[in-house]
């Protein structure tokens, strides 16, 4: 176009300078339709083939297992619930971590982490009996320190500290034992489980003070809790406050009174937090150990027994 109106009817005939800016000027609106035609399109390719390149990569081809323990790297794997083609990307890593704690029981801290383009990482370390809770059928529910149920026995095992006093509503193998999740007659998932709770105050302090040899943690009177240690000398602790500071207390009087005399039986008297008192006395004397001796004995292994030891051949070379 070489002319423009002028605002009064009349056309006047564009100078070249003019007729340039304006040739510029279409010639960029025309750039800029193509531009958005092009981005339109790409976009809507874009939506088209990224499900499709999603769904096609990044599926899961090899597994890298860290930590077995007890089980093989087979059982692992198949424990998490990820199979060998599933997308990496929608993999759901918690869930897979839950699945190999609950099945697997004697595998704790469980971390799957993703490789990409297709590997699936899963570190895991292995946990042990630490402790039992009497059943009412007679058996015992081996735990961890997070009192995670492991396995359940028809004996004590010698080594493990004993839970008397409470009785789990639940102990299913792979979960955390359940205490308090019937209140006024209901179950309450969103019950707080208060025996759970101090159990577990109990267990952290005899690990953070490394106290050892703990035969037993008695909590039917919360009150009145005690434990034993070695079958021997009872620790008693009053109430659940301030436990760790208690146990702290009445490993260092174990200890001094093992320096003395390590066979010596008696009560260590730990209601007060700031002081802590050593009873002597005769074994038949006290109440709790005479209980625990004839109810709650361990049984050693067979392999220690000597009598269970396979006879030796006398005329083998």
């Amino acid at each position: 176009m070489n002319t423009e109106n002028n605002g009064m009817g009349q056309q006047r005939r564009l100078t070249p300078e003019e007729r340039q800016i304006r040739v510029k000027q279409l010639k960029r609106k025309r750039n800029i339709r193509k531009a958005i035609v092009i981005i339109g399109f790409l976009l809507i390719l874009s939506l088209i083939i990224s499900p499709v390149l999603i769904l096609t990569l990044f599926r899961v081809k090899s597994f890298t297992v860290e930590g077995v323990g007890k089980y093989t790297q087979e059982e692992i794997i198949s424990a998490s619930g990820i199979a060998l083609g599933k997308n990496l990307l929608f993999a759901d890593l918690d869930e897979a971590s839950d699945n190999i704690e609950r099945i697997l029981p004697f595998t704790d801290e469980v971390k799957i982490t993703k490789k990409l383009p297709d590997g699936i990482i899963i570190r895991c370390d292995s946990t042990e009996a630490a402790f039992a809770i009497a059943m009412p059928n007679g058996l015992y529910a081996l735990t961890n320190e997070n009192l995670k149920v492991l396995e359940l026995s028809g004996k004590l095992p010698s080594g493990i500290s004993l839970i008397t006093g409470v009785v789990p509503y639940s102990a299913e193998i792979g979960e955390i034992a359940a205490f308090d999740v019937i209140k006024d007659g209901e179950k309450k998932e969103e019950f707080v489980d208060e025996t759970l709770h101090l159990l577990l105050e109990i267990t952290g302090a005899i690990a953070k003070n490394e106290t050892k040899d703990i035969n037993l943690i008695n909590v039917s009177d919360r009150n009145d809790i005690y434990l034993i240690y070695q079958g021997r000398i009872v620790l008693n602790l009053g109430n659940s406050s301030e436990l760790s500071s208690k146990l702290s207390l009445g490993t260092k009087v174990i200890n001094s009174e093992n320096s003395i005399d390590p066979f010596q039986y008696g009560t260590i008297n730990l209601t007060v937090v700031t002081e802590a008192v050593f009873n002597p006395s005769d074994m038949k004397d006290i109440s709790e150990i005479v209980y625990y001796l004839e109810n709650y004995t361990p049984e050693e292994d067979d392999a220690d027994d000597p009598e269970n030891e396979p006879e030796s051949d006398e005329n083998e070379e």
